[in-house]
């Protein structure tokens, strides 16, 4: 389950998919924050108060202020993925959520996690655990939050669970015997938590492990001489204990300092780049060739590989590695550009061997066959003192693997944009790959080597940062640009390098490659096949996509193209994020793929199109067989759509997909695939729809309406405007809704499309039950099934009845609602209508709830909960759980009707359904109102009304207004007077945690 809100740092939520801190309004943040810090819990209006409102500026009016900043923070939720309930208890707040969706709480929970692996043995897995837990900090945890209050628990956070975790990392590295990435680790921790006794004994652990004796002792003297000035003798105590044990735990260690990194006298130095002092980060890859190279023992290695994508730094790491550690290496350092990639030749092992035989000042013209100067080069390496060879940008294993063999006496260094797997294989070397720097790295290098600038204009620079993506390479060259440019600013320089054609030029002004050249030396190492494969993923709009897109789009066979994304994540070109299934393209190899697709090939991207329309077209026919579908364009040859075995699993599809579809529906109309971009919106609506995915839908049908225009489909222009205007009336905005069925009516009937009028009207019908003009709604749904019956379409017919049914009980006429109710339910029964059967049997089950005939009611709830039982739809199940607490609360099942009710007004703001959240809170307020709970009635009838003012149902609005007033409390208190004394009331518990 993904984190959902964050309080590590400032408060986060996810928003469609992402998570964001722009959200809500700012005391609404600092409101869910506190309420975020245990999930569940009742919060007292003053803890609220004390907490969220800066000391030095309370509120005039405490109580009202909380009130308003509540509905704020609601209102502000109503856009999240997991739209949580924040709801009054007690004259209280709790947000009703599973504590897992929470950051601090999956924090915890992982933390708990990796203390177990650690007790049973399994220190590797601690290690990662307890890593990825940490990683969950973006900052100090309720950042912003400057309350009194918030800093103590900020302060006990940190020494309570954010330290001891680090201390728990650490002393889990030193385990599995990596001290380098322990002494990394505990250099992250700042003052004052570094000098705690703990951490003091880690990091002299850690430099004992390594050798380094004369570094600990000098910092653990230091250390005790602070302990003294602060007199904490048990402290000094302590650590001179544990440093007696470490000093007879590595008797073999000098006590003098390790050799300068500075080469012997008489060591070579041949080819090797200069140290550059803005090298950034990288600190697990150089320990990692530290343990590998440099560790005598099992782990010990004379060869390592660094691979990696073009840019990301290995021969910067490599030169990085050799200038520190040449004190390892008393007979010298040689570097060799293997030149596997650019426009020379690549050089040979014998170009190698005589290039390293005349850095030994060896006179190679002496030996003429290629054999003998090998031999000669293994010979003298071996009488040698040991020597450190680079071999930088190795093309393949086949170039270097026999040179590995001549090079056995020495320490080789690898790098190659290829995983160079048969070599690791062959000769078990091992391999460190690199990955993109974090975004602080990122800003730091590209502010180290801007000159200034990045101070200048740190907000321009930050997001120049986000155009490197995490690239060594692209980074150096933006900082190159922006300080070779001192008159241009930096905004106006992010504006010009966000066409990807001018971001990849830079540099190719330049003595040095560009990102494109050298890019393209990657790319042109590729097969045919995988260049391919490779172009496809720049006409996917998205960086992530799902391997069956892959197969059925590419015009290559499915081995052979299985072959092509083997040997693309072997260069690097693209990764697997974690799904075996998935493929992602870095964002910055994205932009470069769609520099290579030639404007005249639209091909490629009409494949991917077609998959995705077919693949919708069978999601659509297994979720919702009996809902509209349009016409279809055929399937390209060769196309082989994904299936679904379930309604759920074709869904599900559609959700994971979403971000992917929405571009692409984008893309297919700026492109000119006019009928895909028409065509799949209308396919994705109804799944869309069921988890409210609300500015997705509008977006497709916008663009579903423009593409229709442009191709002069006046049905499909039709349909689309019926859609959007639907859209609209299911989120209340009743202007719009009008707006654009108008227009859909007027071509529906200038064309004469019997099917479309229908539609139309129907919706037409709804948007004046909506208004409350219930005659002219009752006379259009009858109008409506007589023109369905006299046109053979029993879809609608039932659509109409179902709809008249629900304007009868609207208006407390049961008795007339029933007959309409019932030919829906045959309507819908013989065609087999799953959807409309659930919301039939549900508006059943209300009325003889209604009418107090409990077991027909729970006939009927029975039926649509089994219907919905592999049918995920947010909307329907928030209605059935309506209609099941009110059922619960006619039998006096108080508990059991306040946790459906709950659920139903959770699954409405999961769902985006404003006028579903109306009667869910209607629904809530008249339990508890029942069970003398006034003051958390009139909470929830409040925000009831208020959705339904918003949402132009003023007739509702008025009617629970009259309800509300007729409820007497004390206003001053929040206290009803029926509470004063003795008597028992029944509290509010918490909904069911979703899974």
């Amino acid at each position: 389950m993904e984190i959902a809100y964050g309080i590590l740092g400032q408060t986060t939520v996810r928003m469609h998919g992402n998570l964001t801190e722009d959200w809500g309004s700012r005391q609404a943040r600092h409101l869910l924050a506190v309420l975020l810090t245990e999930p569940g819990k009742r919060f007292s209006q003053d803890h609220l108060l004390n907490w969220a409102w800066s000391d030095g500026a309370p509120p005039v009016n405490p109580k009202e202020a909380l009130y308003k900043a509540i509905t704020r923070l609601r209102h502000g939720l109503e856009e999240t993925d997991e739209p949580p309930a924040v709801r009054a208890l007690n004259g209280g707040y709790l947000v009703d959520i599973a504590p897992d969706l929470v950051d601090f709480r999956r924090f915890t929970d992982e933390m708990h996690r990796a203390r177990r692996s650690s007790v049973d043995g399994d220190h590797e897995n601690a290690c990662e655990i307890a890593r990825a837990a940490l990683a969950l900090w973006r900052d100090e945890p309720l950042a912003g939050l400057t309350t009194e209050p918030a800093r103590n628990w900020r302060r006990h956070t940190m020494a309570a669970d954010w330290a001891p975790a680090h201390s728990f990392l650490a002393a889990e590295l030193l385990a599995t015997g990596r001290p380098g990435e322990a002494l990394k680790q505990l250099s992250e921790v700042p003052h004052p938590y570094a000098g705690e006794p703990t951490f003091v004994k880690l990091r002299a652990t850690a430099l004992y492990a390594l050798d380094q004796a004369h570094e600990a002792r000098s910092y653990v003297e230091a250390v005790l001489k602070e302990f003294a000035a602060a007199g904490d003798r048990d402290a000094a105590v302590d650590l001179q204990e544990h440093h007696a044990h470490l000093r007879s735990r590595y008797p073999g260690a000098k006590p003098t300092p390790p050799p300068a990194p500075e080469p012997a006298p008489g060591a070579i130095r041949v080819g090797l780049p200069r140290n550059l002092p803005g090298f950034v980060g990288r600190a697990d890859a150089l320990a990692a060739l530290d343990r590998h190279l440099l560790t005598p023992g099992t782990g010990h290695a004379h060869a390592a590989i660094v691979s990696g994508l073009p840019g990301i730094g290995k021969t910067a790491l490599a030169a990085q590695w050799a200038h520190r550690s040449a004190g390892h290496f008393p007979g010298g350092i040689v570097c060799v550009d293997l030149r596997g990639f650019g426009p020379g030749p690549a050089r040979t092992t014998d170009e190698v061997v005589d290039l390293t035989l005349t850095a030994l000042d060896y006179p190679v013209d002496h030996l003429v066959s290629a054999t003998a100067r090998a031999a000669r080069l293994r010979s003298l390496l071996a009488r040698r003192n040991p020597m450190l060879v680079i071999l930088d940008n190795a093309g393949g294993s086949d170039q270097v693997d026999d040179l590995v063999d001549v090079l056995e006496s020495c320490t080789v260094l690898l790098t190659s944009r290829n995983s160079l797997a048969a070599l690791a294989r062959r000769h078990d070397i091992p391999t460190t790959k690199l990955g993109h720097l974090d975004e602080e790295q990122s800003f730091a290098l590209l502010s180290k080597r801007m000159r200034g600038r990045a101070e200048e204009e740190p907000e321009a620079a930050r997001a120049l940062t986000l155009l490197g993506d995490g690239l060594p390479l692209a980074l150096t060259l933006l900082a190159q640009r922006a300080a070779g440019r001192a008159g241009v600013s930096l905004d106006t320089m992010l504006d010009q390098l966000r066409d990807p054609e001018t971001l990849l030029s830079i540099g190719d002004d330049g003595d040095d490659a560009g990102l494109r050249t050298t890019f393209s030396g990657s790319y042109q190492a590729l097969d045919p096949t995988a260049q391919d494969v490779f172009r496809l993923f720049g006409h996917h709009p998205g960086t992530e996509i799902h391997v069956g897109t892959l197969l059925s789009a590419s015009e290559h066979p499915a081995d052979a193209t299985h072959r092509a994304l083997e040997n693309l994540v072997a260069w690097h070109l693209v990764d697997q994020p974690g799904e075996p299934d998935r493929y992602r393209v870095p964002d910055i190899f994205h932009r470069y793929a769609r520099t290579l697709i030639p404007d005249d090939d639209p091909g490629p991207l009409r494949r991917l199109a077609s998959h995705y329309l077919q693949t919708a077209l069978r999601a659509h026919l297994i979720a919702h067989p009996y809902r509209n579908r349009p016409p279809m364009h055929p399937a390209e040859p060769g196309i082989t759509p994904l299936t679904f075995d379930t309604a759920a699993a074709a869904v599900r599809w559609a959700l994971r997909e979403r971000d992917n579809l929405s571009a692409l529906i984008r893309e297919c109309e700026h492109r000119g695939l006019l009928d895909h971009a028409i065509a799949l919106p209308h396919l994705l609506t109804d799944s869309w729809e069921r988890h409210g995915c609300t500015s997705a839908i509008t977006q497709g049908l916008q663009v579903a309406i423009r593409a229709a225009r442009a191709s002069r489909d006046v049905v499909a222009e039709a349909s689309s405007l019926n859609d959007l205007g639907e859209r609209h009336l299911a989120l209340g905005d009743g202007e719009k809704a009008r707006h654009y069925l108008d227009r859909a009516l007027e071509i529906a009937t200038e064309y004469d499309e019997t099917i479309g009028i229908l539609t139309v009207k129907i919706n037409l019908g709804r948007l004046h039950h909506r208004r409350g003009e219930h005659a002219e709604a009752i006379s259009l749904y009858r109008w409506c099934i007589d023109l369905a019956r006299r046109s053979g379409d029993p879809v609608r017919e039932g659509i109409a009845e179902q709809y008249l049914g629900d304007t009868f009980a609207d208006l407390d006429q049961h008795a007339q609602a029933l007959p309409h109710y019932q030919r829906a339910l045959h309507a819908r029964t013989v065609l087999g209508d799953t959807t409309g059967l659930i919301a039939t049997h549900t508006a059943l089950a209300a009325l003889h709830t209604h009418e107090r005939r409990p077991e027909l009611a729970h006939m009927h709830c029975r039926q649509a909960l089994a219907n919905l039982e592999d049918h995920e739809d947010l909307t329907a199940s928030m209605k059935l759980c309506t209609v099941r607490a009110r059922l619960a609360h006619t039998e006096g099942r108080a508990r059991e009707s306040l946790r459906l009710a709950w659920e139903a007004v959770d699954q409405a703001r999961r769902g985006h359904t404003a006028t579903g959240q109306a009667r869910a809170l209607e629904t809530l307020g008249e339990i508890l109102c029942g069970l003398n709970n006034p003051p958390e009635a009139i909470e929830v009838w409040t925000e009831a009304i208020a959705f339904y003012r918003g949402r132009g149902r003023d007739r509702k609005a008025d009617r629970l207004q009259a309800r509300l007033d007729e409820v007497t409390v004390d206003v001053e208190g929040l206290i009803p007077d029926a509470r004063r004394g003795d008597e028992r009331t029944v509290a509010m518990p918490c909904p069911p945690q979703r899974s």
